[in-house]
């Protein structure tokens, strides 16, 4: 797939996406499937650490309430996002993952201790 060669993604949560990494929007801007993790060459602590931030977003920041469900929640939202994206560019280098914290930015980012 044409994915494949991307030099850059987006890492970011949505309402239940099957995974928080997204190809570019010259490529649709389409979520990634978690096949498309796997084709990436991703290992498994990687895939099962970007499924579990996916899950935590929707499980403190549900749908329903369209926010955090306690301020720690956002805090460690954000700190693991911070985590991913730079395993996720140590893990492919040359590919840039740009961090899309869209959840938190009713937040000071400047003032969460990360």
């Amino acid at each position: 797939m044409p994915f494949e060669r991307c030099e850059r993604f987006r890492l970011m949560s949505d309402y239940l996406a099957p995974t928080p990494v997204w190809a570019p929007a010259d490529l649709g801007g389409f979520v990634l499937s978690r096949t498309h993790l796997d084709d990436l060459g991703l290992d498994e602590h990687l895939r099962t650490g970007l499924l579990a931030w996916q899950a935590y977003f929707d499980e403190h920041h549900p749908v329903e309430l369209c926010g955090w469900d306690s301020p720690s929640s956002c805090t460690t939202y954000a700190s693991e996002g911070f985590r991913l994206q730079s395993e996720l560019q140590h893990a492919l280098p040359g590919v840039q993952f740009d961090l899309d914290l869209w959840p938190v930015r009713a937040v000071d980012l400047d003032v969460l201790p990360l």
